[in-house]
């Protein structure tokens, strides 16, 4: 026989038929001093068992141990069931206090959980050689807590909770300091973080002002020959150059004069040995320990504050450079349901399920975070609050944040303005089917998204470099002039799909799918190397000169290849590694990749975003030969763009004295008419 308590007035009793054939007359739970009669509403026979709904009225304690038993003595615990996915369990046991996880004091640390249903919760420490058990008390609203005398600093703890008929030890949710592969976590003093001497870089927290670059901090340094390669400090480090003296790494990104690198994720993850980052590769979109950073991005993974500092020190370094960071973030689902501690705390409560009481998978990663919960809610909240105070971070990048409730996301927002108006958040806005309505999500189809959250525009990747999915399909950078509508569109910054223009992030490449280069393989195999270079330098420059937020993947402006592999995420590093070397050859490209940066930001009239802004002084034109015209005004200037995706030779004439700010390839200009010989990209400034 089991026992699950359903909801507040309501227990569903499972007794097969091995145990009892005939039905059961009545039922009495017993626990807390007190013998409680329940009433059966209703009774269903099931292949192999009969399935009660039994109704009660009183108060059942879920953190005391409860028996049920039928009028014939058969028995058993009272599991917690589907009351933990109901409005009022999440009403009554919200804890709004931010003291989770453990709170250092030279003299003795607190530690608190919240598990409202669990029976009884101690912390496990090892400290000094010895392990000792401390018996949390419940104290209100699901929380477990204890204080423990003495100066517990670097102290290994988990914990261990009885739920649901069963001891179980987890870390820490809301644990800071790790062992190396998650194993326990440490007491930490935050007095000893290194100190952050820099502030962040002035921005005017305008999105479109940004110019957004990504990389992964293993990628960025895994095949430069350095001590602590792949890791927080070899991130950071100077003067690392290619054979022919160019720049690598950091100096490479100082150079090109982004003003944001976003950060693939950083946050504790699976799929990777931590004491051996060289096994086994891993993107990082395997959330393990949220408020941890990665131990494989540490020079020793076991030290409980090398992951903190190296991080902090790794942050303030770009900072001191003019460079701010966004950190890649996952709160659509966890590695791994069964393993990570909400399901060990509050079982059914973190995730989404069904009708049929099953977990959902829209995540397609075997779970969904149950973001719309309070508790659930909070830890993200607290997460993002966390590593923008500990670690300055300047803006978080959410993984499938179509799958994240608003106002989850509207909480967050409103929380980092309250902060600092100039963090920037944007994500992955696809519309997915999930059990929520699809108002309450945060798609970009929703009009009810606050104006200042951005979105990835697949729309515009698609259209200017052609589909993702259909490797063969081009778009208009690779010479399809059924584009032209759509190009003039995603220039526009996609006013039909966006509040404002600042809420769409250009680009043609991430670490998702193919390279762009790759993709460019596999749709125009008819075109030389040189010819196929330039078709990328024209899609990269429409990403950087559209309205909207530009965003560059690391290693596009040299032509980066993971040869073929369209879905890298557990690839070892020879598909994965940025090689340097190849700088070295194609050293003109990525100084054209500079001067469009440069170009953006001197020249405002890139960087619009109101709707009426952006249709009063915008015009698009297309030629006979499929060549587009994107003029720009102001009352400064007036800038023409030419993006020309056909390698024909073709002659435009000019309304006027023009002089060249930017050229991709050489051109013929007299007084008023323009020669263009090939694919290429031509900026001109109006006399």
């Amino acid at each position: 026989m089991k026992a699950y308590h359903d909801d507040f007035d309501q227990i569903t009793v499972i007794l097969p038929h091995d145990e009892r054939q005939e039905k059961a007359a009545n039922f009495k739970a017993y626990g807390h001093e007190e013998v409680i009669d329940l009433t059966i509403e209703s009774v269903k026979s099931l292949p192999g068992e009969h399935k009660y709904i039994l109704a009660y009225d009183t108060f059942i304690f879920l953190n005391k141990s409860y028996t049920i038993k039928d009028d014939v003595g058969n028995e058993t615990d009272l599991y917690s069931g589907k009351i933990v996915r109901t409005e009022h369990f999440d009403e009554l046991y919200y804890y709004e206090e931010n003291d989770l996880g453990h709170t250092y004091d030279k003299a003795h640390t607190t530690f608190k959980l919240w598990s409202p249903v669990a029976k009884s919760a101690e912390v496990i420490l090892t400290h000094q050689g010895k392990t000792s058990h401390h018996t949390m008390t419940y104290t209100n609203q699901g929380v477990y807590a204890v204080t423990v005398k003495g100066n517990l600093e670097g102290a290994r703890y988990r914990y261990k909770v009885h739920v649901n008929g069963k001891d179980r030890t987890i870390t820490d949710l809301y644990g800071v300091a790790s062992t190396a592969n998650g194993k326990a976590n440490y007491v930490v003093n935050p007095k000893n973080f290194t100190k952050m001497k820099h502030d962040r870089p002035a921005f005017s927290g305008v999105p479109n002002d940004a110019i957004i670059y990504e990389i992964s901090i293993r990628d960025l340094t895994s095949s430069v020959k350095i001590n602590s390669p792949m890791t927080f400090k070899a991130a950071a480090k100077e003067n690392l150059k290619t054979p022919e003296n160019n720049p690598v790494a950091f100096d490479y990104i100082k150079d090109l004069g982004v003003t944001h690198v976003q950060l693939m994720p950083i946050y504790d993850f699976e799929g990777v040995d931590e004491k051996n980052a060289r096994k086994r590769y891993n993107w990082g979109y395997n959330p393990s320990q949220y408020f941890v950073p990665e131990g494989s991005y540490a020079t020793d993974p076991n030290d409980p504050y090398a992951r903190i500092n190296e991080l902090r020190a790794f942050v303030d370094h770009y900072h001191k450079h003019g460079i701010r960071l966004t950190m890649d973030v996952v709160y659509n689902h966890v590695y791994n349901s069964e393993t990570f501690p909400y399901e060990h705390l509050v079982p059914g409560y973190g995730y989404r399920y069904d009708n049929q009481g099953m977990m959902t998978n829209a995540s397609g990663c075997g779970n969904d975070l149950a973001t719309e919960r309070k508790m659930v809610r909070k830890l993200i909240v607290d997460n993002v609050m966390y590593w923008t105070k500990t670690f300055n971070l300047d803006g978080f990048r959410f993984d499938l944040m179509g799958l994240i409730d608003l106002k989850t996301m509207h909480t967050i927002r409103q929380k980092l303005e309250t902060h600092d108006k100039t963090i920037l958040v944007y994500g992955e806005g696809w519309q997915m089917q999930t059990v929520l309505p699809k108002h309450q999500l945060t798609h970009m189809n929703n009009k009810r998204v606050l104006y200042n959250i951005g979105f990835f525009n697949d729309h515009f990747r698609d259209d200017v470099k052609g589909s993702t999915f259909n490797l063969k399909h081009a778009g208009f950078a690779l010479g399809n002039n059924d584009c032209h509508v759509a190009l003039k569109s995603a220039l526009f910054g996609s006013l039909h799909r966006f509040s404002t223009a600042t809420q769409s992030l250009n680009y043609v490449e991430c670490h998702d799918n193919h390279t762009l280069y790759d993709k460019i393989q596999k749709a125009m195999p008819d075109d030389d190397d040189a010819l196929k270079r330039k078709r990328q330098d024209l899609a990269t420059a429409i990403t950087l000169l559209a309205q909207g937020v530009p965003f560059i993947h690391l290693g596009q402006e040299f032509y980066r290849s993971k040869n073929g592999n369209g879905n890298s995420y557990k690839s070892p590093d020879a598909i994965n590694t940025i090689h340097w070397e190849d700088t070295d050859t194609h050293q003109e490209s990525i100084h054209r990749v500079k001067q469009l940066i440069a170009l953006r930001k001197n020249h405002s009239v890139f960087r619009y975003h109101s709707k009426q802004a952006i249709r009063e002084h915008i015009k698009v034109a297309f030629t006979d030969h499929g060549s587009c015209l994107y003029t720009i005004t102001s009352k400064e200037e007036t800038v023409c763009v030419i993006f020309k995706p056909n390698p024909e030779k073709e002659t435009l004439k000019l309304d006027g004295e023009y002089d060249t700010l930017y050229q991709s390839a050489p051109i013929e200009q007299s007084s008023n008419t323009i020669t263009l010989t090939t694919v290429c990209v031509v900026v001109l400034k109006h006399q």
